[in-house]
């Protein structure tokens, strides 16, 4: 059985080129001729990923018809039409949020309906995760184990959050998870001064060692923001919820990342271009540095992780040359001192994370136990371990895998089989402009991407997952991508109208606000209209001038 883990990335209203790339791999596994071999068991997102992924997770749950609907989320109702709304009574962000939640009660969090059939393509258990900007972060006294103060703590606040559920055969339409994960794909995506903060109830579980103050429902009060501004690139999440499965380690596993604006590092991202000139465009670079750390941080983390565990592995296969006597029975006194030393790291770990042992009486032993099983069964050490001719020194070499795994931080880590799901350089997407929100003013634009995310992960799928997955792709219509050029004078009549109508009820709710001298409210009549018209066409010509 090959299973596949799918990180959505974020890309505002690029989330139309995930969700193609999202519908055509579920149609690809659904549509598989060599039947029940491939299963989708996790699926992780960001921002709009987190949206994606949790339009997904309801298809392969609950009800593989909402499949299309995918498609007519976000190219017919993600609309500027409908998100930019002057009367909204949210006055947080620039877009309406209600539009977000609807879409996300009416297809994430619906009732039962009479055509519910779970995806054939859906993995049992279904793990999903979003993460998260904790506004205000969560409250935490560490240890540092300072030189001179030992036991002197430092209070700090961790902002990167995620959330996470496991989607069961009792995760039917109706159960109360829906609408948890229609409220905590919405948070993902409230990207900050377009969608306001999102409140959501966290429990004291969710966070071993915070110092959190819980209300009468035993719920701490969290408010988010989009999951991409620190982590955009859920791959770390991902891996999380595999490790979940005890048994992760003998599994057939594909990580699948669709990333819609992957940028290459080519001539001009020198950095010594100079500072910003302007405070707007200070604002944007610095929104691109956060977001640009944020995509960066579990790459980094993945690539430094499999560099490791490709030398760990590198140097067990060559233990047993290095070190005969590990696989010597009667090496009594090298066997004692290799597993107290383990069992000092199983303690040291145990007393780490609050999380290992439970209710166990001996929750280090457990713990050194379950590791060294698990490392036994590991086909990455079978060669180191196969020479080792009785149960005592198979075990006494697993014991210093295990030491030599926790000193690189290596403990139940896999290297991980990474797919890119991205267009091609040179091929850009129509609503790659606007900081990734000049999608939302074009129907075209955001069909023309859903096509380009289909297109890429049929390539993907016909190009390097034919071991495993084989099927008859679509209409050869379904894949035409069109090379259009987008920009603010592409914009529809009716677009365009919107904005200036938008910008024209700030501009008038900001003036309303002031509190002008005698003089100049007496004169606001002749003033106030001039200043309102100015500032509405300063900020078009802002946004007309932007990429």
């Amino acid at each position: 059985m090959t299973r596949i883990a799918l990180v959505l990335g974020g890309g505002a209203s690029l989330g139309s080129y995930i969700g193609g790339a999202l519908s055509e791999v579920i149609r690809a596994v659904e549509g598989n001729r060599r039947k029940g071999t491939v299963v989708i068991d996790v699926l992780t997102g960001a921002s709009a990923g987190a949206l994606n992924a949790a339009l997904a997770a309801r298809c392969l749950s609950v009800n593989r018809n909402l499949l299309p609907w995918i498609e007519k989320a976000w190219v017919e109702a993600a609309d500027a039409s409908v998100l930019l709304d002057p009367a909204r009574p949210q006055r947080q962000g620039w877009l309406d949020v209600s539009v977000l939640d609807e879409l996300a009660r009416g297809l994430v969090d619906s009732g039962p309906a009479a055509d519910d059939e779970p995806s054939p393509a859906g993995g049992k258990p279904i793990r999903l995760g979003f993460t998260l900007a904790n506004l205000y972060g969560v409250p935490y006294d560490r240890r540092y184990r300072f030189l001179n103060e030992p036991d002197r703590s430092f209070g700090t606040r961790v902002h990167t959050d995620s959330i996470r559920f496991e989607l069961t055969k009792d995760s039917r339409a109706g159960a109360p998870v829906w609408g948890e994960v229609a409220d905590a794909a919405v948070a993902s995506a409230s990207f900050p001064f377009a969608f306001p903060p999102r409140r959501i109830g966290r429990s004291s579980s969710d966070y071993p060692g915070a110092r959190l103050t819980v209300g009468p429902d035993g719920k701490a009060d969290m408010w988010y923001l989009d999951g991409g501004l620190f982590d955009n690139a859920p791959l770390g999440l991902a891996r999380d919820l595999v490790e979940m499965d005890g048994g992760h380690q003998g599994q057939d596993r594909r990580y699948l990342f669709v990333e819609p604006a992957l940028e290459s590092a080519g001539p001009g991202h020198h950095g010594f271009e100079g500072p910003p000139s302007t405070l707007g465009g200070m604002a944007s670079a610095l929104a691109k540095a956060v977001l640009g750390q944020g995509a960066a941080r579990d790459w980094a983390t993945a690539n430094r992780i499999n560099t490791r565990l490709e030398i760990l592995r590198a140097l067990v296969e060559r233990l047993p040359d290095l070190a005969p006597d590990l696989a010597d029975p009667g090496a009594f006194a090298l066997g004692r001192y290799i597993g107290e030393l383990a069992e000092h790291v199983a303690e040291v770990r145990v007393a780490e994370d609050g999380t290992i042992g439970g209710g166990s009486d001996d929750p280090a032993g457990d713990y050194l136990d379950a590791a060294v099983e698990r490392i036994e069964a590991d086909p990455a050490y079978s060669t180191a371990l196969s020479s080792a001719d009785s149960r005592a020194a198979r075990a006494r070499l697993a014991k210093l895998v295990f030491v030599l795994e926790a000193a690189a931080g290596l403990q139940d880590k896999d290297v991980l089989p990474l797919y890119l799901v991205a267009p091609k350089d040179g091929q850009a997407l129509a609503g790659d402009f606007l900081g990734h929100f000049g999608g939302f003013f074009h129907r075209d634009w955001r069909a023309n991407d859903f096509r380009a995310g289909r297109r890429d992960a049929r390539r993907v799928i016909e190009e390097t997952l034919q071991d495993v997955i084989s099927y008859d792709p679509g209409d050869k219509a379904d894949y035409r991508v069109d090379k259009i050029d987008p920009g603010f004078d592409s914009i529809p009549a009716a677009g365009k109208a919107r904005l200036r109508e938008l910008a024209d009820a700030e501009a008038g709710r900001m003036l309303s606000e002031l509190r002008p001298g005698p003089l100049a409210s007496a004169f606001g009549w002749v003033w106030k209209p001039v200043v309102r018209r100015w500032a509405a066409d300063e900020a078009l010509a802002a946004l007309r001038g932007a990429r």
